[in-house]
């Protein structure tokens, strides 16, 4: 699945560096038309990374709000992989609450901006997830709170202990990723059906 999370992170940095952004997608456009080479890849990407921390400015009030918005995360998706659609829907609005009530204290107005964007696909996506009575329709949803958890935990970085991000391959005809705090793979998109199905990607 196209990361939807990503698009509106780069709708952010394009309306607050815009004179900046620019030239760089120009470049980048010009560079993936002529078929760039692996290297010339892996150096664009660092470019994107080295200019998405240059808008970061994050704050220990705003990590420790962040860090109980990860454990109702886990909350969850521990209940997907119990594939217990009752305690996942009760979970899922636990972690929208949370999401809800974090604010941006100690964030510079970029950094604003793309909590926002980010928060708001969350609570969306929760409320979306807390209406259903079916777990594989849950997990839809859970698809994209995962995802904007992912990019939220990689760009802040909000606690001090390991965490793993985590893909299965065969989710919905594609690929599905999440969080976990444990290496071992359970996966939350399919539960008992393939626990075990999927590997660990980065540790965050």
């Amino acid at each position: 699945m196209v990361s939807s999370i990503k698009k509106l992170f780069i709708n952010q940095v394009q309306s607050s560096m815009k004179n900046y952004i620019l030239p760089v997608f120009i470049a980048m456009f010009i560079f993936t038309g002529c078929g760039p080479s692996e290297q010339e890849r892996a150096q664009q990407q660092q470019r994107e990374q080295q200019m998405q921390m240059q808008l970061i400015e994050s704050s220990p009030e705003f990590n420790e709000q962040m860090a109980k918005v990860l454990e109702r995360y886990f909350d969850l998706k521990d209940a997907l992989v119990a594939s217990d659609a009752e305690q996942a829907a009760a979970y899922a609005e636990t972690f929208r609450n949370e999401v809800a009530g974090t604010e941006p204290i100690g964030l510079n107005e970029e950094t604003t901006a793309i909590w926002v964007s980010f928060s708001e696909v969350m609570v969306n996506s929760s409320e979306e997830l807390i209406s259903l009575e079916d777990v594989d329709d849950q997990r839809y949803h859970f698809e994209y709170i995962s995802e904007a958890m992912i990019e939220m935990v990689d760009l802040f970085r909000p606690v001090g202990y390991e965490i793993y991000h985590q893909s299965c391959p065969m989710v919905r005809g594609g690929s599905a990723d999440w969080l976990s705090r444990e290496e071992q793979i359970a996966n939350p998109y399919h539960g008992d059906r393939m626990m075990r199905c999927g590997e660990v990607i980065r540790r965050l």
